[in-house]
């Protein structure tokens, strides 16, 4: 019963695949098919860009034809490509390049980091924003306030994201380019952080940094088209190095609606699924931008925000940031709440589902989760759509209330898996348990932060993405994050949220093709689905879960071609 799969392909009626031959096979493998749990096969063909047949290797040889390319696995492991479901590809530069963006995800130290920039602002002409990425608290030993990038350069604006990319740190230099000193005042859904005098310390919360004014500062050259051009396939060419096939921009303009498109013109092999900016909705209803429904390039939904980042303490919560709130003295701080009201949150879902579009709305805290469940559900009942699938995306705090909700609505949450990259960031918010009646509290928990394992016990169909660059867009790095979930410290986030290999795998390739409607074509190694394959060195279900960061891809398959093994990406 093993390798009886979808073998009935190989009996089909005449004019079915008895007669076909394959274009490729694999054989020798070990093939996590993902149609049932468990189910694993020996060989997988290929015709026509689609698979035709998954089984055993006898009973799959039969379509190997005098011009069928036939690859031995030597045991390797083959899972479906992966869908990154959530990220935000940019084009990747050279370090000279005045252009090139600072990755600060892997500076462990203050100092380091003022080195980094020292030397970027020693290639740049005088008075150029220089501009980093990703930086980590945590690992700096706290923010990089205007006083410590005073250090790197008085003379430059400086400009470095937050990991979370919720606030952003400046230098003393870009505050006074942009008129903020202490008069300035907090915008709606935004703030400054000050220091004790009442001066801005240079660390801006989310809608604060429409404040600055990075314009004034001299003018950054701008990449050509060639150049642009080459920096993504640089960025997508490693994206498919490690296994992912297909993946959602999150808030794509439509300067990238066309290089996607030159890039697809070009034949490049990634799938890319579009959720267009809320500020460029107009342009898509009006038609300017297309709505598209390829193969390789998509055009059904867009992208909202609706509150803040968990990892970056700007989400708004029913129970309190386990933090002292500095304007008080204590334990009250609740997040920063959303500039929307329900009316007008309520009127822009409405727009956008009463146009037959996906609404993927960004939303982490409790209180922001709610608000966006009650928009789907007056959308629903004013305009029923079945089959919208709307979705919420990273979903942190999320209560058993908020997933029975979600489970009747049938909304999709799109859960983080970064606990062991970011999940120090995540011990801010551990609510108490309910104490028992005359006994303390019992202490705090994590378990409804990313609460996985309760998503996938109650059937609910969900989705893992890297949100990069919040986190890595490995996707063996997202499986380790939602398997162990086990913070760079060694603390667990919510060890009953665990889940198995098998199921994370799932989440990132079933999930992700049900999230985007595509369920019929990918996700699955089944007869009938695109051939989007990845051949990893090791199997990640049978290593030890501290392993599963090792596994390596060799081999990726788009389409039915091999566009990756080892070398330069084809296509």
């Amino acid at each position: 019963m093993r390798w009886i799969l979808l073998l009935m392909a190989l009996t089909a009626p005449a004019g079915g695949l008895q007669a076909q031959q394959a274009d490729l096979v694999l054989t020798n493998g070990n093939i996590i098919t993902l149609r049932v749990a468990g189910e694993r096969a020996q060989a997988v063909a290929i015709a026509g860009g689609s698979i035709v047949a998954v089984g055993d290797d006898a009973a799959v040889r039969k379509l190997v034809g005098p011009a069928t390319r036939v690859i031995d696995l030597h045991g390797q492991t083959v899972v479906p490509g992966f869908n990154d479901v959530h990220q935000h590809p940019a084009p990747v530069y050279t370090w000279d390049q005045p252009y090139a963006v600072v990755k600060l995800d892997t500076v462990r130290s203050m100092a380091s980091l003022i080195a980094l920039l020292k030397r970027k602002a020693a290639i740049m002409p005088k008075g150029m924003l220089i501009q980093g990425r990703g930086y980590n608290e945590v690992m700096l030993g706290g923010q990089p306030t205007r006083q410590w990038l005073d250090k790197a350069s008085v003379d430059d604006p400086i400009l470095i994201s937050h990991l979370s990319g919720h606030l952003c740190a400046v230098n003393s230099y870009l505050l006074r380019l942009s008129g903020i000193d202490r008069h300035t005042a907090d915008p709606p859904g935004g703030a400054l952080e000050r220091d004790p005098d009442g001066e801005p310390d240079g660390i801006i919360k989310e809608s604060a940094h429409r404040l600055l004014h990075t314009e004034r500062a001299v003018a950054t050259p701008k990449p050509t088209e060639a150049e642009e051009l080459a920096g993504y396939q640089r960025y997508f060419g490693e994206l498919l190095a490690h296994g992912v096939t297909s993946i959602g921009d999150c808030w794509t303009t439509p300067a990238k609606v066309s290089i996607y498109q030159k890039l697809r013109a070009e034949g490049f092999p990634l799938r890319i699924n579009c959720y267009i900016g809320v500020d460029y909705l107009d342009q898509l209803l009006s038609g300017a931008i297309p709505r598209l429904s390829t193969d390789y390039l998509r055009i059904e939904g867009v992208k909202i925000f609706h509150g803040n980042s968990l990892s970056g303490k700007t989400c708004w919560l029913h129970e309190p940031y386990d933090t002292m709130n500095p304007a008080t003295g204590k334990k009250d701080y609740y997040g920063i709440p959303p500039a929307r009201s329900q009316a007008s949150l309520d009127s822009l879902v409405a727009r956008i589902h009463h146009a037959g579009l996906q609404v993927a709305c960004h939303s982490n805290g409790d209180r922001e989760i709610e608000m966006v469940l009650t928009a789907f559900e007056h959308a629903q009942r004013s305009d029923p759509r079945p089959g919208m699938r709307h979705r919420i995306e990273h979903c942190s705090i999320t209560t058993r209330d908020i997933l029975e909700r979600v489970r009747r609505d049938s909304v999709i949450p799109v859960f983080h898996s970064y606990a062991n990259e970011l999940g120090d960031q995540l011990l801010v918010y551990r609510p108490a348990l309910p104490a028992a009646s005359g006994s303390p509290a019992a202490g705090r928990t994590l378990e409804c932060v990313m609460p996985t394992r309760t998503a996938e016990d109650m059937g609910i169909v969900w989705a893992m993405h890297s949100d990069y660059p919040v986190s890595h867009y490995d996707p063996m790095h997202r499986l380790d994050g939602a398997v162990n979930r086990r913070a760079r410290s060694g603390v667990i986030i919510g060890e009953g949220q665990r889940i198995g290999v098998e199921e994370a795998i799932k989440a990132y390739t079933v999930g992700g093709a049900y999230t985007t409607h595509e369920e019929d074509r990918k996700g699955r190694i089944v007869a009938g689905q695109w051939a989007d394959l990845v051949v990893l060195d090791k199997d990640p279900t049978a290593v030890a879960s501290d392993e599963i960061k090792a596994v390596r891809v060799t081999m990726t398959l788009v389409g039915g071609k091999v566009v990756y093994d080892g070398g330069p990406i084809s296509y």
